[in-house]
Formats: structure tokens, sequence, C-alpha cells
């Protein structure tokens, strides 16, 4: 028998945030929280891209990895997102034909209250979701062909230029100095283009930062500091990257750009930076909801995200002018919605001081930290928790029920919220995401480390 969960009251949702901009009841779009791969098929009806070309994630090397991948991409983050979405109407995919992440799904959000639990659809694929929702319009976290039939929020083609790091680097906005090659501008072969892309990234002087065109999770960010890694890197591109991308390049899209890539100046002494979180009006207002601290492996990988609830106001003031900004560029897009920035407060590079803020980089998108946003009430005024934090997926060798009885106490008061899990039944072990709380940075860390203990 598991311990009893406490009801979650989240201090905003996505659905409030719609419906404060002017739609009226019913109007609020459908929720499709779902990344989409360029090299793989999810399932027989749910293909991969072939119009959007992503970058965010390796080919996996045989059966378990690929059902790791699908795992984590139609079940894991789609949780993970529709925790934050309120009473929406939104779409989950089954991972396989048997439905068995339906139960899963539907105990993670249960423990939301009433009327912040969203209108789950379940869908076997692309062509389902058209006979269940017809008339529905989504509001989707990255565009995908199939669903062109389909009304959508934001304009497919330009939701993927937003969400490209080639329009940051090209905005106007304060960004590191950035250069990109476009080289779907140019004629020639693929291994002409892969052949002048290893030249370009050779050029640079060290340490600097390349980037691919659609990454996800800081997939496709390479932080080059050694003559070693740039053969690396070079390699990684000519090999599989680039040049899978490149194969995919075709007349209907290589007006998007996907084979950009960028070259940015390294930020050499950083001061603090912050995963903030925003919703934009369309009039180009924006709320602000949240600045986090991200959590990132010596690879450049996202490990997951933290919030210090005590010191929003200040953070508010500082990124108040920053995101403002971003909102206003993105309003005038035709975007309106959730998104996201990284945000440096302080830095120098090559002996300049500066104290502006600058973006190094932009999701236009819900971003992985948004629920930790929501939660100040929950943790810092009802429980005098001023620490939180978000973890990336977790694989444990047990089911939900018994990591919540190992972890009763905190799960009882609160501190520990599941906000994604799928066991695998064939395999008996289990992915999970969470949200943590601590009194603390300390009592956080100690919290961290005992869930982390039971993870393999």
């Amino acid at each position: 028998m598991s311990p009893r969960v406490p009801e979650i009251v989240l201090d905003t949702t996505l659905a409030d945030l719609y419906g404060g901009i002017g739609l009226r009841q019913g109007q609020n779009p459908t929720l499709l929280p779902c990344y989409w791969c360029s090299d793989i098929d999810y399932r027989r009806d749910i293909p991969s891209t072939s119009r959007y070309l992503y970058q965010g994630t390796p080919i996996p090397h045989g059966t378990d990895e690929t059902k790791d991948l699908v795992v984590q991409c139609l079940s894991l983050e789609c949780q993970r997102f529709l925790f934050a979405a309120g009473s929406i109407e939104a779409v989950l995919f089954d991972v396989n034909e048997d439905g068995d992440c339906r139960g899963e799904a539907a105990e993670t959000l249960s423990v939301l209250s009433k009327e912040q639990q969203p209108n789950i659809c379940f869908s076997s694929d692309l062509r389902d979701l058209k006979r269940r929702i017809p008339q529905s319009q989504l509001a989707v976290i990255v565009p995908h062909e199939r669903l062109s039939t389909h009304r959508q929020v934001i304009n497919p083609d330009m939701l993927y230029t937003l969400l490209s790091k080639r329009f940051l680097a090209t905005s106007g906005l304060p960004t590191p100095p950035s250069v990109s090659l476009d080289l779907d501008e140019l004629d020639g072969s693929a291994e002409q283009k892969l052949a002048l892309a290893s030249l370009w990234i050779s050029c640079f002087k060290l340490p600097r930062v390349f980037k691919t065109q659609q990454g996800m999770s800081s997939v496709g960010t390479f932080v080059i500091r050694t003559e070693q890694e740039r053969r690396d890197l070079i390699n990684t591109l000519s090999t599989w990257i680039l040049r899978r991308t490149l194969a995919g390049v075709t007349p209907k899209n290589k007006h998007l750009y996907p084979s950009t890539l960028i070259s940015q100046e390294m930020i050499n002494h950083a001061g603090e930076c912050f995963a903030t979180s925003f919703f934009v009006k369309r009039g180009g207002e924006c709320i602000f909801l949240g600045a986090c601290r991200q959590e990132m492996s010596d690879s450049n990988a996202w490990l997951g995200a933290s919030i210090r609830c005590l010191e929003q106001d200040r953070l508010r003031q500082r990124l108040w002018e920053t995101i403002s900004r971003i909102s206003n560029l993105l309003a005038t897009k035709g975007y309106y919605g959730p998104a996201g920035a990284d945000i440096i407060l302080e830095y120098s590079s090559n002996g300049r001081q500066t104290l502006q803020p600058l973006i190094i980089d932009l999701n236009v998108r819900m971003t992985g930290s948004l629920s930790l946003c929501f939660l100040h009430g929950h943790f810092s005024e009802r429980r005098g928790i001023h620490d939180a934090c978000i973890t990336q997926r977790l694989r444990f060798s047990l089911q939900r029920n018994h990591f919540q009885n190992i972890f009763a106490r905190e799960v009882v008061s609160g501190q520990i919220i599941i906000v994604a899990w799928y066991y695998d039944g064939k395999k008996k072990f289990s992915w999970g995401m969470m949200i943590l709380g601590g009194e603390n940075a300390e009592s956080l860390e100690i919290l961290y480390r005992r869930v982390k203990a039971l993870a393999f």
C-alpha cells in the first residue's frame, strides 16, 4: 500500500495563462507536448519527421535503446510538461500498442487538484489523433509535418524557425558574438559541404562554442577547448550529425536552414546563469514565471534544474528588461504562449567586463523546469521549503509504490512529487522524474543524493 500523497495545488497553470490573454471559455488550445526525431520512427504510425530536421538525439543502438528513447519522448517528457498544463485538453500517445503508459500517466496527474488536471486524449498514433480531435487547435512543443492537417496555434514553419539557433544568433537580441555558416544556401554535394564545414570549424581560435541548428536539452551544443575536442567535433559532424541532416535537405525545407552551424564566442568568466520561464502574450507583454539554475553534465547534457523561491522577486527585477525584449520580438513573429531563455547576468570576455544580461539560448516552447516555477505556494508559503529541483529521468529497479514507500515521509509531507513515471513490465524496472524540495540548498542536496543512490 502506498503512502497518502497530498493534493498538489499549483500557483497557476498554462490553462490559466492562455485564458488570461483573451481566449474565450473553451478556446484554449490542445497541448501536444512531444519531441520528435528525424532519424527513427517511434512506432510504425508515429514516423520520424522529414520536413523538420532535428539534431537532438543520437541514433540508438539496438531495440532496447530505441525503446528507452520512445519512452522518454512519448511518455516521460510529456507527463512532465503536462504537470504544468492545468485544466486544458492535452494529447498523450501510447508508447506501444498495449497502451501500458496510460495508467502511469493518469496516476502522475491525479495528485493535482481536480480543477488543475488536464483532460487527456490518449491516442494510438497520428492518424488516430485526427479522428479523435478533428477540430482542435494544437499547441505543439516542436512541429511535425504529419500534423499539417490540424489547425495550430503557431505556423509550424515559423515555430521551427523560432526554435532554431540561427534565429537567436541573427535576432539582434543581446547574445555572445556569433557567426553562422548557412550550408543550405551553398551549391555543391554533401561531401563538399562537409569539407567546407570542417575547414570553417578549424578557422576559429579556441576556446569556442559550436551549435547545430536544432538541438534540444543542450544536445547539439559543443564547448570546444582543445584541438582534440575540435577534431572530435569535426568527426562527429562529418560521420553522423551533419551528414544525416544534409541527406534530409530538400527543396521543400532548405529555406528553413536545417544544416546551419553556429560558432559562438566563449564566455570565459560567467557570473550567475538562469534558465528563465515566461509567458508571451499576444501583444508582446510577458508574464515572468521563474528563474532556475540548470544542472549540466560534463558532456553538456541537461540533468535537471533547481529554484530558490526566496530570490525570485530579485531575479524578476534583474531579468525583466531582457525577457520583455524577447517577448516583444516573438510577438512580432506571431508567437504567443510559454517560452524560456538561458540568461547570464554578469560576464567578462576578452578582458571586457559587463553587467548587461546576455542570452545564450532561447527555447520558444514549454521549458523543462516550468513545473518548478508553479510550486512557490506549495513549497515556500505552505511548507517552509524554499529550495527545490526537478530531476532528469532516473532508472529504478522498483515500481512507483515501492519508491513511495521508501520515501514515505517525504512523499506525505509534499517534499517529493513524481511528475513522470513509466514501469517497464518486461524489464522489471522504472523510469521516473520528480520534483524534490528542501528547507535550504543543503537539505535539498541531501535528499537528492538519497534519491539518486536508489537509481542505477
